[in-house]
C-alpha cells in the first residue's frame, strides 16, 4: 500500500479521533497525576525552604509563599476533565485566596525585625483560616478523585 498525502492525513485524523475518544477515566487519571505531582513538588520545595522545627524567618516564609504561588499557577494552567471541574475551581479559588493573603502578609512584614516578624506570624489568624479552607478544598478534591477511581493525597 502506497502512503499518499490523503492516506497520511486520514491516518493522522483517525489517530487524533481515537486519542480524543479515550475514556474519561484516562483524562481523570492524567489530570489527577499532574495535580498530585505539582502538590508533591510544592511540599518538597516548601520543606526545603523551611525545614520542620526551624524558627521561620521572613526570607524562608517568602520562599514558601513563592513555592505556593508557583504550584497555584501550575494547577491553574491545567484543564480539568468535566468530572473534576467543580473541585478544580474550588481548589484554585481557595489556593488563590491563601496565596494572595500570604503574599500580602510577607509584603507588610518586610521591615519587621525577627522578633516582631515571629509575633506577626503567630498572630496571623486570617491566614490560618484560609489554610483550613485550602485543606477542605484539597480533601473534597481527593474525595472526588477517589470516587472516580483515582485515589490520591495532594498533601496540601
Amino acid at each position: 500500500m502506497r502512503l499518499t498525502p490523503t492516506r497520511i492525513a486520514t491516518v493522522g485524523l483517525l489517530a487524533t479521533v481515537l486519542a480524543a475518544c479515550g475514556g474519561s477515566g484516562d483524562l481523570v487519571a492524567e489530570y489527577v497525576t499532574a495535580t498530585s505531582a505539582i502538590t508533591e513538588q510544592m511540599t518538597r520545595d516548601a520543606f526545603a525552604a523551611l525545614p520542620p522545627g526551624a524558627a521561620p524567618t521572613h526570607d524562608q516564609i517568602t520562599a514558601v509563599v513563592t513555592v505556593r504561588r508557583r504550584a497555584l499557577d501550575a494547577i491553574s494552567d491545567l484543564t480539568p476533565p468535566a468530572d473534576m471541574a467543580p473541585e478544580h475551581l474550588a481548589l484554585i479559588t481557595a489556593m488563590e485566596e491563601f496565596v494572595t493573603a500570604s503574599e500580602s502578609f510577607v509584603a507588610a512584614a518586610a521591615d519587621l525585625d525577627a522578633a516582631a516578624f515571629l509575633a506577626a506570624l503567630e498572630a496571623s489568624t486570617d491566614i490560618d483560616v484560609l489554610a483550613d479552607v485550602v485543606s477542605n478544598a484539597c480533601t473534597a478534591w481527593e474525595s472526588r478523585a477517589a470516587d472516580l477511581g483515582q485515589p490520591v493525597e495532594l498533601g496540601c
